[in-house]
């Protein structure tokens, strides 16, 4: 229970004004708790945004390196599709994306040359690394994060609008009746208007 900061009388719950003396309410300062997702929720998530990473991947041509954009991509359409709204959820499902496509994709890619009996450097064809290729695979966990980022921040600001709470009045008229004097709220008179 809450008492007044000024009179110190015990306060009803909710109350904006003290019902002894008056004095308005100093209230906490709240945060807002999402509630969590589930773990399956989260593999879900993780699972499909890496089957559609793999399907943007595969669907490019084999010239065209696009790197962690497809995991990126589908990481930020994932959170925003299984509205996450905690961004350590949302971290979670975007690194689950990055590594189940990596694994599905290095499994696809080693499994195909396994059964056609290619070794890997006949595959590869003397390819010398890159500094950009170098360079994206030691970003991978970083675009991880701002695809996290960057759709938890997008969920909020699309997402489901916070409802104004309507305030109570609390100020009081006194009228004078029949039988004595009779204290009412403008929404009391309202209701009796009606």
């Amino acid at each position: 229970m809450s008492y007044c900061s000024n009179c110190g009388f015990p306060l009803p719950e909710g109350a904006e004004y003290c019902p002894n003396c008056g004095a308005r309410v100093k209230k906490a300062p709240t945060f807002q708790q999402y509630p969590s997702a589930s773990l399956g929720k989260i593999i879900q998530a993780g699972v499909l945004g890496a089957f559609i990473s793999v399907m943007l991947s595969s669907l490019t041509s084999p010239e065209v390196q696009l790197y962690f954009i497809p995991s990126f991509i589908s990481s930020i359409l994932m959170i925003f599709l299984f509205r996450v709204k905690r961004l350590e959820e949302a971290v979670t499902i975007a690194f689950s994306v990055y590594l189940f496509a990596d694994a599905i994709l290095g499994g696809m890619i080693f499994g195909s040359l396994y059964i056609e009996n290619i070794s890997l450097s006949e595959a590869y064809r003397g390819y010398m690394l890159t500094f950009l290729d170098i360079a994206t695979i030691v970003f991978n966990p970083v675009s991880a994060l701002i695809a996290a980022y960057l759709g938890n921040k997008l969920l909020k600001s699309v997402g489901v609008k916070s409802e104004k709470q309507e305030k109570t009045d609390y100020r009081f008229k006194k009228e004078k009746e029949p039988g004595g004097v009779i204290y009412r709220t403008p929404i009391d008179q309202q209701a009796h208007k009606v």
